[in-house]
């Protein structure tokens, strides 16, 4: 870990705090699980802007090696984003933009095919974004959020989760249910503002994955400006 008094140290600290808070309790059960066995792993970038290839570069590096390895790091396993705090930070609708683009721009160096079974338009009830051949469920929280405290973060923070963890932890319906009942009694308490109305089951025909991933701060669905992410530059080159 990062010797205390670095940026990097920080920004763990700050995501860590959320995470233990025993008064008030993070809804996503499963973050603070993976945090407390150790299931995580973590990359760094030095700014919060999202566009930067360089970041974008980082973190393809990043995914790419952490897949290889993430179904022996357990069940509650994600590879976590950590951004040194913006002192003047950008606001929620510029940030949705910036995710846009790093995904974007992920997809653009994904070195291994779209998954054949995963639409590749993105306003699809089965579209979720994708690289190295995996299905992830991604999660922005920022410092321009308010209103929705379960988005808010001191520093930029992106989760990715492997797909195939919702497999282990709803197994079976009733799991499913208890779970989500679970998560959504604690986002009620954790938030200033009502449950987003976005938070839907994957795959049903009212549903749209891209949507929850960046919450907007009040009770309008986030847009995309795309309506497919861009073709691999890697794969098209050979």
């Amino acid at each position: 870990m990062y010797p205390e008094g670095t940026w990097q140290r920080t920004a763990y600290d700050d995501y860590s705090s959320v995470l233990l808070d025993e008064e008030l309790v993070f809804p996503c059960i499963y973050a603070t699980k993976g945090y407390k066995s150790d299931d995580q792993v973590y990359v760094f970038i030095d700014t919060d802007d999202l566009s930067n290839p360089r970041h974008i570069r980082t973190l393809g590096a990043a995914l790419a090696d952490y897949l290889p390895k993430a179904r022996s790091l357990g069940p509650n396993t994600s590879l976590v984003l950590l951004a040194k705090q913006n002192e003047n930070p950008s606001t929620v609708e510029e940030y949705n933009s910036a995710f846009w683009k790093l995904l974007d721009g992920l997809a653009k160096i994904d070195k291994k095919p779209w998954p054949a079974n995963i639409p590749k338009v993105i306003d699809h009830e089965k579209w979720c974004f994708c690289f190295g051949g995996e299905p992830f469920f991604t999660v922005i929280q920022t410092p321009g959020h308010q209103q929705r405290r379960t988005r808010y973060a001191k520093g930029l923070t992106i989760v990715f989760q492997p797909k195939w963890i919702f497999d282990i932890l709803f197994s079976t319906d009733a799991k499913r249910i208890a779970a989500l009942s679970k998560v959504r009694a604690l986002l009620a308490k954790y938030d200033p503002i009502p449950v987003s109305p976005d938070l839907k089951n994957y795959g049903d025909p009212d549903s749209r994955e891209f949507e929850q991933y960046f919450l907007l701060d009040d009770n309008v669905p986030a847009t995309t400006p795309y309506e497919e992410l861009s073709p691999s530059e890697e794969l098209t080159a050979q």
